[in-house]
């Protein structure tokens, strides 16, 4: 890698409808802090995606979609890749995983209470929200919690927080913290997992090899914590 790795804000280019050749797209879902389609800072995971595709001389522009939307174009079209996305079972096929950009960490988010600080602390509250279908729901269940109420939309889980209608969410921290706001009360990690970038499995302009390089270079020079620190704390 010969290129120096120095991370700043990226210039976000919008995807335009036909993609010229040798242009990878990214699709993300645009959740705050990872990726912001507005406002002055693009969210850390463009940031660190751009910085890596210009260490290995490629462009790469961004296309904000629903989660579920945005997975689906990946999985469908050559040359498009998403980010961040958690491997799974259900997902492994569909896709080639280029990069583990970094460890997400998960924990609790309270408003009227101390948050629990590990899982057996959590088994004493009565009710725990959590997306429907997310990584930390499936975590929960697989450890055998009962007191979990699933939620659709990240709205509703808000709304039942602040509602006093659940005593905690469970979630990833930075999501969390950017989502809850003041006067909330948010525990240590005590769940992590790797946060992905994923590649269309027919992609031929992606060069795999030389991504994990950079993603390399970026955290040999201390670029990469430099950049996660503020939102993940501890990387």
């Amino acid at each position: 890698m010969r290129r120096r790795a120095l991370i700043g804000s990226p210039l976000l280019l919008a995807a335009p409808a036909v993609r010229a050749r040798g242009v990878i797209e990214l699709v993300t879902a645009g959740e705050r802090p990872y990726a912001m389609a507005e406002g002055p800072e693009p969210g850390f995971v463009l940031t660190l995606v751009a910085e890596m595709f210009r260490l290995v001389g490629q462009q790469v522009v961004f296309r904000f979609l629903p989660g579920p939307e945005a997975e689906a174009r990946a999985a469908a079209l050559p040359e498009v890749a998403v980010a961040p996305l958690p491997r799974t079972a259900e997902r492994e096929d569909h896709f080639l995983w280029a990069v583990a950009l970094f460890e997400n960490p998960g924990g609790f988010a309270t408003l009227r209470c101390q948050p629990p600080r590990a899982l057996a602390e959590a088994r004493l509250l009565p009710r725990i929200a959590v997306l429907s279908g997310s990584v930390q729901e499936v975590h929960l269940r697989a450890r055998g919690f009962t007191n979990l109420v699933p939620f659709s939309l990240w709205p509703d889980a808000l709304a039942a927080l602040r509602a006093r209608e659940v005593s905690a969410w469970f979630g990833e921290l930075p999501r969390l913290r950017a989502l809850v706001g003041p006067g909330a009360a948010f525990g240590p990690p005590v769940f992590a997992y790797p946060a992905w970038l994923a590649v269309n499995r027919a992609s031929r302009d992606i060069p795999v090899l030389a991504l994990q390089e950079a993603h390399a270079a970026l955290a040999a020079d201390g670029s990469l914590a430099k950049l996660l620190r503020p939102h993940l704390g501890w990387a």
